[in-house]
């Protein structure tokens, strides 16, 4: 379960689909990935501004992806929401909250190497004023971040984060009582991962993707070297090679586990239930996309 928002945006399809599965009813959400690709293609536009044969190919790559996704992807969704339904109604450890987060980072390695071929082609595509058109968006984006996450009151900070775990643990538990809330605000509080560190992170991979885009054109790289490039780019974002930010992200991790077994914890049977029946109607849609045309 995600501690802060938009933390990992537009660097994976897989991961949007999870955040629409978590912020939708069940009957949306087969409307909703039937019109993902639409979604996914404003998205990048929105970064990129496409021009006109650009359009033409990233439409055909995105619904490429999807066909894929739905294919493959989509069963084994099914399968792990099966399996959640029943922990649902059990603790949770750390350990085990763990282990299904392992599950889901995967799920996004694999829809972010699907795409690299594609997005390996855009980024040679790209002109100079598309990149800076980039730069542009990015830098939009971080002040919507700053706005939300980084306001000067620690105590402000800590309200935003907390707002927003509250928000995504009540799509799947319901209403949560007093006490929870306010186990919830003080587990937020004392979290090692805070806004500023995410917008840090955030600022250095933004920096690091702009400046491979400008290095890959100016040396006119072949597909195979961009494809190349984006993978290696992609694996530091989920394992970095560096301190102190290894030790960093698997500080955090650890401790965004011990938080979705702590707020497990202090549910309900009749909370707990209801998470359990969230799940089974996510996987009864999940199964009906999984058998309809692409």
């Amino acid at each position: 379960m995600p501690i802060t928002r938009r933390v990992n945006r537009s660097l994976s399809v897989s991961f949007l689909m999870m955040i629409v599965l978590a912020l939708t009813a069940c009957s949306v959400v087969r409307l909703a990935y039937n019109q993902a690709d639409h979604l996914a293609y404003w998205q990048l536009n929105r970064a990129f501004d496409f021009n006109e044969e650009q359009s033409v190919k990233v439409k055909a790559s995105i619904r490429q992806w999807f066909q894929w996704h739905r294919q493959t992807q989509l069963p084994v969704y099914v399968s792990f929401l099966a399996r959640a339904e029943k922990e649902a109604l059990a603790p949770v450890s750390p350990a085990l909250a763990c282990e299904r987060r392992t599950e889901l980072e995967g799920w996004g390695r694999k829809a972010i190497d699907q795409a690299v071929p594609a997005m390996a082609d855009l980024v040679l595509s790209l002109t100079t004023d598309q990149v800076i058109h980039l730069e542009k968006y990015q830098a939009k984006t971080n002040e919507d971040f700053r706005d939300d996450y980084l306001e000067d009151d620690v105590q402000d900070r800590h309200e935003a984060a907390a707002k927003f775990v509250l928000k995504v643990a009540e799509i799947f538990y319901g209403r949560l009582n007093d006490a929870q809330r306010d186990h919830v605000k003080t587990e937020i509080a004392a979290l090692p991962l805070n806004a500023q560190n995410v917008y840090e992170e955030r600022l250095m991979y933004q920096r690091d993707f702009v400046q491979l885009i400008r290095k890959l054109n100016a040396q006119k790289a072949t597909p195979a070297q961009a494809q190349q490039a984006l993978r290696e780019l992609f694996q530091q974002f989920f394992d970095p090679p560096k301190e102190p930010l290894r030790s960093q992200r698997l500080q955090w991790i650890a401790a965004g586990c011990k938080l979705t077994s702590s707020l497990h914890q202090q549910t309900t049977s009749e909370q707990k239930a209801k998470a359990a029946q969230r799940l089974r109607d996510w996987e009864t849609d999940l199964r009906i996309l999984n058998k309809q045309p692409a």
